[in-house]
């Protein structure tokens, strides 16, 4: 419960957490909640994990609360400056928590990743491209049951392309990511390696930082130049 923080005598109750906001916070909510985008920024830096924290931020990017990158940098601040760094390690496109969460765990393990990738000249769209090379579909059963055709169609396609098709479901991503990963690594080995790629929006990714106090995840704040930089070439 988000309450400003000039209110007092408040009654303990329990399952309920009272946070104390500034006035300006509350002006921008209604009578009974939080500004959506507020409560994004709050959420962010509790999450449990940084995966936790890329989740919240694609789906903040899919549902529109937040609408650009500077946008995106702006809300996720409000609490801490670290946060604004979510920025880089999301990306529009995520459809699903599961594919947030592999697209966020495979960038951890040093993967470039592209969300949305288009097939060839056709309308079908790749959840992923890893390192180049693996053509990465993250299939939930409810929604993928009465496409298998379809889905077949596209694995075709994404080979005629040179790219290797990889599909995963739920279970191998809540639980037998390691299997999973190192499946995508072997297969990455087998084709000769990661491809040149370029490292549009994966880039100078913001390290990731541990624990301290109540934060479960940290981020490096990039340090900024004193000096004028001078133009190279």
């Amino acid at each position: 419960m988000s309450v400003p923080e000039t209110a007092s005598r408040l009654r303990r109750r329990r399952g309920i957490r009272v946070v104390w906001d500034p006035l300006d916070l509350s002006e921008r909510g209604t009578a009974w909640s939080v500004d959506p985008r507020d409560a994004l920024a709050r959420a962010v830096v509790e999450a449990r994990s940084l995966e936790d924290a890329v989740i919240l931020v694609d789906w903040a990017r899919q549902a529109g609360v937040v609408l650009d990158d500077d946008d995106a940098a702006e809300v996720l601040s409000r609490k801490h400056a670290d946060a604004a760094g979510l920025v880089a390690w999301s990306e529009g496109g995520a459809e699903s928590i599961l594919e947030s969460a592999a697209g966020t765990r495979l960038r951890c393990a040093g993967h470039h990743v592209r969300r949305q990738v288009p097939v060839g000249r056709s309308r079908r769209i790749i959840d992923m491209v890893v390192d180049g090379i693996i053509g990465f579909e993250t299939d939930g059963r409810q929604h993928h049951e009465e496409r298998f055709h379809e889905d077949r169609l596209k694995d075709a396609a994404i080979a005629r392309e040179g790219r290797i098709p990889f599909r995963t479901g739920t279970l191998m991503v809540r639980d037998t990511w390691e299997e999973t990963a190192a499946a995508i690594d072997a297969l990455i080995s087998t084709a000769g390696g990661p491809r040149p790629v370029a490292h549009v929006g994966n880039s100078c990714l913001p390290r990731v930082l541990g624990p301290r106090g109540r934060r479960h995840w940290r981020l490096a704040v990039p340090r900024r130049r004193r000096e004028q930089e001078l133009p190279t070439g």
